[in-house]
Order: C-alpha cells, then sequence, then structure tokens
C-alpha cells in the first residue's frame, strides 16, 4: 500500500489540511493550498507593489484612549471565536465556540463507509482513510464538539463524487493539470480529458436527495450516497439543531473544484452552476432539519468574490464572458439576489450565512516569516477586513474592505443575511508580529459584526497567536472571556489599537489594547469619561512570547504598553 504522507493526518479524528511548502528567503512557508501564486495568476499584473514609503516617528509617550462606556454597544458574537478540525484540549485552552470540519477533501468525505476520503489534488487523487480507524469519523467529531460545549459547523459535500473506498492505491490517473470549460453545453467532459472512468475507479456517486425512504445504517454497498439521509442520521444521533448540528456549510470552495477535484469535475464552474448546485443541496438538508442555518457558497478568496471560475477563459479574465451575461454584476452579489428571489418564491430561507474564505494575499504574510519587513506588512494588512482607505499591498492593489464590502451587498440584495469568514489566517503564529495581528483580526470581527468565523486550522495555544486567541476567550486559564457588546473606542496614535466591550450580565467593562510598534513602549491614559473603575486588572502577552501574564493591578491613567505586546484590562466595578 502507497503511504501517506506524514503531514497529511487526522486531528482527533478530523482530517488535516495538506499544505503547499514554498520558501521566502531562508523561511519555509506554509500556504494555503488554494490561494497565492495560482489566484496570483487570475488576474493581470495591477503594477509595482512597493508599499508604502517611510513614515515619520510616532509619538507615544502620551497616547490617549477614549471609550464611550455610557451606551449600550452592539453584540460581538460568539461564533466570532471559531477553529478547524482542533483537538478537545486545544478547544478548551483555545475557549473556542465552533469547530468546523472542512478543507478540500471534505468534498469527497463518504458519510456512509464513514471513514472514506479522496485527497484531491492535495495527494495525488487517491482514496484514503486519514484516520486509520474504522466508524464514523463525522460522528466522532460532532461528538466532541457538543461534549466542548463548542458548535460543530459540517461541510456537505455537493460536488457529486465520494470516495468509493480507503485504498490509497485507488486513484485517478491521467488528470490533466487544470480544468476548463465543458466540452459541449451540459458535458461532464473538457477539451482532451472525460472523466468518467476516474469517477467510477474512485468514487460513488453523491447526490443531495435519496428517492426512497432512509435506512440508518445504510447499504454500505448503495450505488449512491444521499446528502439528506446524511443529515437525518446525524439529527437520529444528536437531535435536530440547535441541539444537534446547527451549522451545514454546502462544501467547500466550489469555485476552485475544476482545480483541486479535476479528476472528477474537471469543468469550470458557471454563474448558474453555482446556484443550481446551493439550491439543490441547501433545499435538501432544509427539508430535512427546518431549523439548521446553512452557509453558503463558501468561496475561495477575492478573484471568487468577482468572477466565476468559467470566467477565466483564455485571456485570465480579461473578457470574463460568463459575468457579461448576467449584467455584469460581481459574482456575490448575482448570487445573493438570485437565491433571494429563490427563497421569496418558496417561502423558506435556503441561505442564512453569506460564507466567504479570505487570506492576505500581500507576500509573505501568510507564512512563518518574522523579518521586520513582513512583520510590519503582516500587521498593515489587518486593515485590508475594514479601511476603505488601505489599498492592499498585494496583486490586488485597491481597498478591499472585506467587511463593509460585503455587508453593503447583503444589505442590497438579500438583507438580514448573516456573515460568516470560515477560512483565515494571518501567519507568524510564533512571532510577535503574528499575536498583534490576531489580536486584532479578532477585535475587528467583534466590532464590525461578523456572525461566525472559524481560523484555519487552529493556532497553538503555547504559541503568541495561541495566546492572543486566549485573551478574548480564556485569558486567565479559568474560562475568562472578552465581553458580548462591543463599545466604540478611538486611540490618539494610530499604532495604539483598542478594542473595548461590556459584559452584558454583569456590565463589567474589557478594553484589548494593542502595541503595533515593533520597539517603543507606549504610555497611555485611558478616558472613560464618567465612568471610576474600582480596580482594574491587567493581562498581558509580551513580544514573542506564548504566555499571559497576570492579573496584575494597574491604572488607567498612566499605563506602558511595550512594543508589540497586547494587553487585556479588566474593568471592575465599572
Amino acid at each position: 500500500m502507497t503511504r501517506r504522507p506524514g503531514f497529511s493526518a487526522f486531528l482527533a479524528g478530523t482530517l488535516m489540511a495538506t499544505i503547499a511548502i514554498g520558501v521566502i528567503g531562508t523561511a519555509v512557508v506554509l500556504q494555503h493550498p488554494h490561494l497565492m501564486s495560482r489566484i496570483k495568476s487570475h488576474l493581470p499584473s495591477l503594477g509595482d507593489l512597493t508599499g508604502p514609503g517611510p513614515t515619520q516617528p510616532v509619538d507615544l509617550s502620551a497616547v490617549l484612549v477614549r471609550c464611550a462606556v455610557d451606551g449600550p454597544g452592539t453584540a460581538i458574537s460568539p461564533l466570532i471565536y471559531g477553529v478547524a478540525l482542533a483537538y478537545a484540549p486545544d478547544l478548551q485552552a483555545l475557549g473556542a465556540t465552533v469547530d468546523r470540519w472542512g478543507g478540500n477533501p471534505s468534498s469527497r468525505y463518504n458519510w456512509v463507509i464513514g471513514h472514506a476520503w479522496n485527497a484531491s489534488r492535495d495527494w495525488e487523487f487517491r482514496n484514503v482513510n486519514y484516520t486509520g480507524g474504522q466508524g464514523s469519523t463525522a460522528d466522532n467529531f460532532v461528538a466532541q464538539a457538543l461534549a466542548a460545549n463548542v458548535q460543530p459547523l459540517l461541510t456537505v459535500p455537493t460536488l457529486g463524487w465520494v470516495a468509493r473506498n480507503t485504498d490509497n492505491d485507488t486513484r485517478s490517473v491521467g488528470v490533466p493539470d487544470q480544468g476548463g470549460a465543458a466540452r459541449a453545453p451540459g458535458s461532464a467532459a473538457i477539451p482532451g480529458y472525460d472523466p468518467t472512468a476516474n469517477q467510477r475507479l474512485t468514487s460513488v456517486p453523491s447526490l443531495a436527495r435519496k428517492p426512497g425512504p432512509f435506512s440508518d445504517p445504510p447499504d454500505p454497498k448503495a450505488l449512491a450516497v444521499y446528502q439528506d439521509e446524511w443529515v437525518h442520521h446525524l439529527m437520529d444521533q444528536f437531535g435536530a439543531a440547535p441541539r444537534g448540528v446547527s451549522y451545514y456549510a454546502m462544501d467547500n470552495e466550489p469555485d476552485l473544484w475544476s482545480y483541486t477535484h479535476t479528476d472528477v469535475h474537471p469543468v469550470q464552474m458557471s454563474y448558474d452552476d453555482m446556484l443550481r448546485n446551493f439550491e439543490d443541496y441547501a433545499t435538501a438538508v432544509k427539508a430535512q432539519d427546518p431549523r439548521a442555518l446553512i452557509l453558503g457558497p463558501d468561496l475561495s478568496g477575492w478573484t471568487a468574490y468577482w468572477y466565476s471560475a468559467l470566467d477565466r477563459g483564455s485571456d485570465n479574465f480579461g473578457t470574463h464572458a460568463d459575468r457579461s451575461a448576467h449584467g455584469g454584476q460581481p459574482f456575490i452579489a448575482w448570487w445573493l439576489n438570485q437565491v433571494a428571489a429563490h427563497d421569496r418564491a418558496t417561502g423558506q430561507r435556503s441561505l442564512d450565512v453569506l460564507d466567504v474564505h479570505y487570506y492576505p494575499q500581500a507576500d509573505g504574510v501568510d507564512s512563518k516569516a518574522a523579518d521586520s519587513a513582513t512583520q510590519a506588512l503582516r500587521i498593515r494588512s489587518v486593515r485590508s477586513l475594514y479601511d476603505p482607505n488601505y489599498v492592499d499591498e498585494s496583486w490586488i492593489s485597491q481597498p478591499v474592505m472585506l467587511i463593509p464590502r460585503l455587508r453593503a451587498w447583503i444589505n442590497q440584495y438579500y438583507p438580514g443575511t448573516k456573515l460568516a469568514i470560515t477560512e483565515y489566517r494571518w501567519g507568524g503564529d510564533k512571532d510577535a508580529s503574528g499575536a498583534v495581528a490576531l489580536a486584532e483580526v479578532l477585535g475587528i470581527f467583534g466590532r464590525e459584526g461578523v456572525d461566525l468565523a472559524t481560523y484555519w486550522q487552529y493556532p497553538d495555544p503555547a504559541t503568541p497567536a495561541g495566546a492572543a486567541f486566549r485573551i478574548y476567550r480564556n485569558f486567565d486559564g479559568k474560562g475568562g472571556t472578552f465581553g458580548d457588546r462591543s463599545l466604540p473606542c478611538t486611540s490618539s496614535a494610530t499604532p495604539i489599537r483598542v478594542f473595548g466591550s461590556r459584559h452584558s450580565d454583569t456590565g463589567e467593562i474589557d478594553l484589548v489594547l494593542v502595541n503595533e510598534s515593533p520597539n517603543v513602549t507606549s504610555t497611555v491614559r485611558v478616558d472613560l469619561g464618567q465612568l471610576a473603575p474600582k480596580a482594574v486588572d491587567r493581562f498581558q502577552i509580551l513580544a514573542g512570547s506564548g504566555n499571559i501574564s497576570g492579573p496584575q493591578p494597574a491604572a488607567v491613567g498612566g499605563l506602558d504598553l511595550p512594543g508589540y505586546s497586547v494587553t487585556l484590562l479588566r474593568l471592575k466595578g465599572a
């Protein structure tokens, strides 16, 4: 039997992402398998991306932070503190609230066998049992999450084909480097490649609906796998939402199927394909569990927000004929509008949560790189989440303003839809800049009203990034959390970022303060208006540390923030 690659394993009965390895300077870079150079090639060059020029030093000796603590604030969703495929001890240590079952192999998970996947292009299109065990890995995953009081988020395969067996020697052969347009309308083949033989060799059909009665357990020798029957099984095992599985994502990055799963799905997805596929499976899930919340379309990143995979054509999105045939609308805008029209006609939501993935695209950011230039770039790039004045320092070369942009599309085309970012990562997990970036990302998610977010996969709790996660969810090792109501705060100096919250149950106030300067200690005074807290506890992550020190008494009238530090102030008696 062919040996599985050592870095692809299952974590606590769940699949681990296969990672592409590259080199920047002397640093090994672990990159998201779908983005970076391949997506970069989707668009023409956008000019010189040398980044900002030198800036004048900012005086951090007397920084004023103001927080409006007398208003009600806005809700912070507890579901923004999610991870993916985590061990139970790490879920507990991080204080995570969501555990996502996702990644490329999830598109080809055979729930009937329970431990069979195809590794797709991540590993030679081979069938695989990532656990090496028997039984239902998905059931084990859900049971682990629910036992930890964590919401499981399951990816429902909608690709149409799932693994036939667990034999590593069962693999697709003769697969082209990438997919393309259909050979003829409605064909599953592309010029030069017909997937039929590989479909039969590696897979069984996977369909949204079973035409006959359900059986549990289903027949492992059945000629097809049915996803509505899987949802029915999960309800039998764990109960209906919200007691059991409440969140289902309609597959993983279908805009990239023609690349990731070329062997069985070489045809590039069009606007219409994406809509039709989503509605087929989303309505099948809702028919079984009407209270479950459906996420889609689970797009891979920036290019997919604007175009379909078919738009790539032969001129690298220059003509984008599919978009032009759909009124020239950006894909997400068109898709939301069409789903809304469908749901009005049927009288039931098929989409509850708009779901995208987002990775910073500037060179070296989502990596282990820790040179001073990458550290600064990593921290600056966080602004792409919200700032209309920040021009992305990558091939994108324009303001991303991700959250406001997605919110605007939602408000215009399908009001009431929630927003999820179910894959993100900012790199530098073991570096001080990674902690600074992640502390800001989580603060921004809360402040900007993101409804659900899951890190890919999860930061080691003992690393600086893990400490930044814990500063919001387990800062004292006893389950202490950041508040659940966001309060507006400002800082007189840009390198000092501040995020404020109130606990709706106790009224206590928390502030997270981040010093973006690598080596300058800032002295900060916190203005809370008429509020005079009885006591202030300080918890702090120093540069490069994976530990959170504290509690230590502090004074809001004069607080020192060392360079690249992350500090939590808990205002007692507020």
